[in-house]
């Protein structure tokens, strides 16, 4: 192999690792709670980064708890229900304590329970900064009304609503009935802890837990890459939060791998902040729960007046198709378009994510989207075929020009720049691409990253069985446990290595025959290592499309004998 391979080799390679650090391993379950303590850490008001984010002390203290200054009434609940999910009501601020998911099993087994959000420890939608020491509920037409009796003739009521499949909507009103107007404190309208759901794993250093927001100006911005940059055994916990300026949003999720709740006040909210909570102690600690909550700044209700604040909160799975119909880019909580440095591969990315998503999901027939990724597989190679036909031809090109290339070494071994000018003018003259083999190997990055993209997340993939594969969402962890080293075992990426050697043994060779035979081998077990804990789903499309270009070679060999 020359010197010009062993730098693009090095580019790959570069870029591999690259485009792991830019995607956010596998948190605890948030339930039960952990014997040993906690850190819980808060960010305010958060600004853009890069500015500084304060953590909050090693108390684990829900801020979204109701400040009282009267015991709270024995608390009662109402089920809120459709199709699609069951909604429980508290009578403790009229906040959500569950949400079952009716149509996604929390299990990969036979006959299991739907997946339920917990949050009875943290309820979503329960206001802190309004002292509440009562309320009931009552089931009105097509939903629930939450009355809460406050000092001075003051009254707190709560509509609740389900509009859609996972959709609900929320309108408070602040009522005065008294003769003096009323100064409404500062308030935080929070989600629900999120942690990942059971069973959920992910490569090392990488993590599925975040909290998204969207600013009029601007725009997405993704704090779960940021928050692990909070890194454990280098922060000096403090018991007072930092405060940093304000700005509104016009939404705020808190996710995990595949589930979002995602608030959307009628009105821009002055603010956020999001807190997380991490388990274990210095190295070992983990995110293991993140939630976010919307601020607003004091509101001065009038003498015999009522304020009112609507919101909507989507509880539910990352489907695309649901979260489009939204609007306000609530797609992107999918992370499907980058942000920052690579944004300017959207215009490229965005479409080929998008397209891959609606390819898996119409190409299933009878739900399997293991045939889904192997019909894309197909179509990937038949769309890039003419651009693999060329860089297999430009490498038998640059093979049959090694004996003059030789020589060109060899009379000019003393001056390289004259050598490097030699080779070029005979590139030229056989009409010779040097970079043309590495064609095959380039086009499938793109794919291969936007792949990643659609199958992390995609809720269609969440305990797909295909062949001897359970999840292809997850790794086939076959054995668990009982393999040494790396803990259970994985066909696929075992068969994914064996056939990029096979690839490599049929591609033509344009360098030192030694080198090359080094390459076929560090290449593949290179390859191993990055794909062994991917996804099932996207090492089967990789196999596949080894398999067809080592067809494709095939076919094209047996032609020209």
């Amino acid at each position: 192999m020359k010197k010009n391979d062993f730098i693009i080799v090095g580019i790959l390679v570069v870029m591999l690792f690259g485009w792991m650090k830019f995607y956010p391993a596998i948190e605890k379950k948030y339930f039960p709670r952990p014997e040993q303590p906690a850190v819980e850490q808060r960010v305010e008001s958060v600004p853009q980064p890069p500015l500084p984010i304060e953590q909050v002390a090693p108390e684990l203290t829900r801020a979204s708890q109701t400040s009282t200054e009267k015991p709270l009434a024995p608390e009662q609940f109402q089920t809120l229900e459709n199709d699609k999910i069951e909604l429980t009501i508290s009578s403790h601020g009229g906040a959500i304590v569950s949400s079952v998911l009716k149509d996604y099993p929390e299990l990969n087994e036979e006959n299991s329970a739907p997946v339920m959000l917990d949050f009875a420890s943290a309820p979503a939608l329960r206001y802190d900064g309004l002292q509440l020491s009562a309320g009931t509920l009552e089931p009105i037409d097509g939903g629930l009304l939450y009355t809460a009796p406050l000092a001075d003739n003051r009254t707190f009521k709560r509509t609740l609503k389900l509009e859609g499949d996972y959709l609900l909507t929320v309108e408070d009103s602040f009522v005065n009935a008294s003769k003096i107007p009323w100064a409404l404190p500062e308030l935080r309208l929070p989600t629900g802890p999120m942690g990942n759901p059971k069973g959920a794993t992910t490569m090392r250093g990488m993590s599925t837990l975040g909290v998204d927001t969207f600013v009029p100006v601007e725009g997405m911005t993704h704090w779960g890459k940021k928050l692990r940059k909070f890194a454990p055994g280098k922060l000096t916990f403090t018991s007072t939060p930092e405060t940093i300026s304000s700005r509104s949003v016009d939404w705020i999720a808190a996710k995990n791998k595949f589930f979002v709740q995602i608030l959307t006040p009628e009105r821009v909210a002055d603010g956020f902040d999001l807190s997380l909570r991490r388990e274990g102690e210095g190295k070992d600690q983990e995110i293991v729960e993140v939630a976010a909550a919307l601020q607003f700044e004091q509101t001065l209700v009038a003498a015999n007046d009522t304020f009112t604040r609507s919101t909507r909160a989507y509880i539910g799975p990352k489907d695309f198709g649901l979260l489009k119909k939204h609007g306000m880019d609530q797609t992107e909580v999918m992370e499907f378009k980058s942000v920052g440095f690579w944004e300017f591969m959207n215009p490229i990315m965005y479409p080929i994510k998008k397209a891959l998503l609606w390819g898996l999901i119409h190409f299933a027939p009878f739900g399997s989207y293991g045939i889904a990724i192997l019909i894309l597989t197909v179509l990937i190679r038949v769309i890039f075929w003419p651009l693999t036909h060329k860089g297999t031809e430009s490498m038998k090109k640059m093979q049959s020009l090694q004996p003059l290339m030789k020589e060109i070494k060899e009379k000019h071994k003393d001056n390289p720049q004259r050598q490097q000018q030699e080779t070029m003018a005979l590139y030229k003259e056989h009409k010779v691409n040097p970079m043309g083999g590495c064609l095959p190997m380039f086009i499938q990055i793109p794919v291969f990253i936007a792949l990643f993209a659609v199958l992390r997340s995609a809720i269609e993939l969440r305990y797909s069985s295909f062949l001897w594969i359970s999840d292809l969402s997850e790794p086939e962890n076959l054995f668990a446990g009982m393999i040494p080293f790396v803990g259970s075992l994985n066909i696929l990426p075992l068969l994914m290595s064996a056939t990029m050697m096979w690839q490599q043994k049929l591609t033509p060779t344009a360098g030192d025959a030694q080198q090359q035979k080094m390459m076929a081998i560090m290449m593949p077990i290179m390859m191993l290592f990055f794909f062994y804990k991917m996804p099932s789903g996207l090492v089967l499309y990789w196999t596949t499309s080894q398999v067809l270009m080592i067809a494709q070679m095939l076919i094209k060999k047996k032609k020209e004998e």
